[in-house]
């Protein structure tokens, strides 16, 4: 090929090495333009503040330019439009420096529990709540805003989860106080799950009033006294709370003290006094019985909300009396538990279960005992019941 120059001489190129060039030469340009392309990008994806506004980068990648932060506690982040951002949807911020250094240590400290607390009530992992709320729960015990009420909610499903019901009384006192306080009938979280509560009386069918760790009613008892100190027109909901959690520390005393103060005569209030008279009777070995024989004799008008619990006591008193017939009545009361209330009160039914099975141990009834074992394992694995079977059978390791 030949090309020209109008001097009357003639270039010759071969054709291969001419394409190279050119091709080289689009490779270049190419490369300047991608090259221009990609700096537009940066500087338009740096999208500058308006104003001397701060600057927030939110968890899902969102980034607020065009406003400020007007102030910030452990409640949230608000900015000067009334928006509140929770620290859970805050990836990370560059404010006013003089807050900078506040900004970033509560963003570290509440951050990332809030945003896990968050995730695992949607996909509904109860256990994996407790160690993100008992991480930050200090910080909202005294607040009553919707993160506070959302860390006590998670802090009680995580540890009802783990099997701390004593630990859970406190924790769902404070959320039914903020409830009342705020005067709302709920405040939703994420997930299915909401708090299922009374709101005259304060009882809840998540949180039966039994107790089976004796001394850890005894530790959280100073901790429901102070929440139910702080409360305004107590309802007597949670008296009863209260002195079932004392007569199972062992503090008969006050759990009599507190019980008197009850004075409704209406269900479901005045069921559950009776119960837990019949409890300070049983737990105590006051042989009188006077509380158990009318607990006995009115069981049969209960109603389906307490009969559980009813049983649960006035059969655990049967099965340790002397007389085989009163005994297998007993039994036939704990059985009840599992066979009816199993699915609506599944602590409940592995205590019952539990009882029944050590009775019939005493009573040398293998097939019995075993029986009611596997079912106690297999159907309530999950129970305070179930998981000190499990330890006691948990081959002991040498020191």
């Amino acid at each position: 090929m030949a090309f020209s120059t109008g001097r009357g001489v003639s270039l010759k190129c071969k054709p291969y090495t001419s394409m190279k060039r050119i091709c080289r030469l689009s490779r270049a340009v190419c490369s300047c333009l991608a090259l221009s392309l990609l700096l537009v990008w940066l500087a338009g994806s740096a999208t500058p503040t308006v104003n001397g506004a701060d600057r927030i980068i939110l968890r899902n990648l969102k980034i607020i330019t065009d406003k400020t932060v007007t102030s910030f506690d452990e409640d949230g982040v608000r900015l000067n439009t009334t928006q509140v951002l929770g620290w859970d949807e805050i990836e990370k911020a560059k404010i006013a420096p003089d807050q900078q250094a506040a900004f970033d240590a509560m963003l570290a400290e509440l951050g990332d529990p809030l945003y896990r607390i968050h995730q695992r009530l949607s996909v509904g992992d109860y256990e994996g709540l407790l160690p993100h709320a008992e991480a930050i729960q200090g910080r909202f015990v005294s607040r009553t805003s919707d993160t506070a009420y959302t860390v006590l909610q998670a802090l009680m499903w995580g540890r009802l989860a783990v099997g701390q019901r004593e630990a859970a009384l406190a924790p769902y006192l404070q959320c039914y106080d903020i409830l009342r306080r705020r005067g709302k009938p709920e405040i939703r979280l994420p997930g299915e799950r909401q708090m299922v509560f009374d709101a005259r009386t304060a009882l809840s069918p998540d949180l039966t009033a039994v107790w089976f760790d004796a001394t850890a009613a005894k530790a959280e008892m100073p901790k429901v006294y102070e929440v139910i100190r702080g409360m305004k027109d107590r309802p007597e909901g949670v008296f009863i709370y209260y002195a079932s959690l004392a007569s199972t520390a062992g503090d008969d005393e006050t759990a009599g003290k507190v019980l008197r103060a009850v004075k409704s005569t209406e269900p479901p209030i005045s069921e559950l006094r009776d119960i837990v008279a019949a409890q300070r009777e049983i737990l105590t070995g006051d042989s009188q019985n006077f509380a158990t024989r009318h607990l006995s004799d009115n069981i049969a008008t209960f109603s389906s909300d307490n009969l559980p619990l009813g049983l649960y006591w006035l059969g655990r008193q049967q099965v340790s009396s002397v007389d085989v017939g009163v005994q297998q009545l007993g039994l036939l009361h704990l059985l009840r538990v599992p066979a009816v209330y199993g699915d609506s009160q599944p602590e409940l039914a592995g205590a019952a279960l539990s009882l029944a099975m050590q009775k019939l141990v005493e009573l040398k009834d293998v097939r019995g005992s075993v029986a009611l074992r596997g079912e106690l394992l297999a159907k309530y694995g999950s129970t305070y019941s179930a998981k000190q079977l499990n330890r006691q059978a948990a081959p002991k390791t040498q020191p």
